[in-house]
C-alpha cells in the first residue's frame, strides 16, 4: 500500500491575502459596532423606562409608605409644624436660579386612600380672594397621572386673610388633584412663588368622623 501526498498549491499573492484580512477586519468591526448599538438602545430605553416608573410611582408610593418616617420624620408631624409656622411663612419664597426647575416639578395630584388627608396652608398678600378646588379623578391607573377624568369637586374661597389652613379628608380612595387660584381683588391674578404661598401637604388617617372640606380656625 501506498500513500501519495498532495500539497496544495497557495497561488494567492501578498496582496490578496491582505485584502482578505482586511475584510475580515472589518466585518468583525461592523459586527461589534452593531452590537454596541444595540446595547446602546437597550440601555437608554431602559433608563427611560425606570424614569417613567418611578416618576409615577411618586404620585401613589406616599398613600402606602411615610418615606418622611422612615428617616425619622413623618408626614404628620411635617403637617402639624407648617401649621404651627404659618403666621412666620412669608408669601414669597427667596427665588433662585433653579426656582422654575422646582416648580415645574411641583405635585399638585395624589392618590389617597380613605380617610387621608390633604392641608393646604397658605401666605397670601391683603386685599386677595384665594379659591381652593380639589378634584376626585376617574380610577385609570397610571393614565390619572397625566390627565383628569372629573368624578367630582370641592371648592371653597377664602377672603380678607393673610395665612391659614384648610384640610380636606377623603372619604374614598382614588387619585385626587388640587389646584388654588388667587385673585387680588378686584379682578387683578397673582402667580405662584412670586405673589404668594400655598404649601400642600399629605396627613395621616383621621381617627374621627369625616368631613369634607374645612378650614381651620
Amino acid at each position: 500500500m501506498s500513500l501519495t501526498f498532495k500539497q496544495a498549491q497557495h497561488n494567492k499573492s501578498w496582496q490578496d491575502l491582505l485584502v482578505e484580512e482586511s475584510e475580515y477586519s472589518l466585518k468583525q468591526r461592523k459586527g461589534l459596532r452593531d452590537w454596541t448599538f444595540r446595547r446602546m438602545y437597550l440601555s437608554v430605553f431602559t433608563l427611560v423606562s425606570a424614569g417613567f416608573v418611578l416618576y409615577c410611582s411618586l404620585f401613589y408610593v406616599g398613600a402606602f409608605i411615610d418615606m418622611g418616617k422612615i428617616v425619622g420624620f413623618s408626614q404628620s408631624a411635617r403637617v402639624q409644624k407648617t401649621q404651627q409656622n404659618i403666621t412666620s411663612m412669608t408669601d414669597v419664597k427667596p427665588r433662585t436660579i433653579f426656582s422654575p426647575i422646582i416648580e415645574s416639578f411641583s405635585i399638585n395630584r395624589i392618590y389617597m386612600r380613605k380617610g387621608q388627608t390633604i392641608l393646604a396652608t397658605y401666605s397670601l398678600p391683603s386685599n386677595v380672594r384665594l379659591s381652593l378646588s380639589v378634584k376626585q379623578c376617574d380610577s385609570k391607573p397610571i393614565l390619572e397621572v397625566f390627565s383628569c377624568n372629573l368624578l367630582g369637586e370641592q371648592n371653597t374661597e377664602i377672603t380678607n386673610r393673610s395665612n391659614g389652613s384648610v384640610e380636606f379628608v377623603v372619604s374614598e380612595p382614588g387619585f385626587y388633584y388640587f389646584e388654588a387660584d388667587v385673585v387680588r381683588l378686584p379682578d387683578t391674578s397673582l402667580k405662584a412663588y412670586h405673589d404668594y404661598r400655598i404649601v400642600w401637604q399629605r396627613g395621616g388617617k383621621q381617627a374621627q368622623k369625616l368631613r369634607p372640606l374645612t378650614e381651620l380656625r
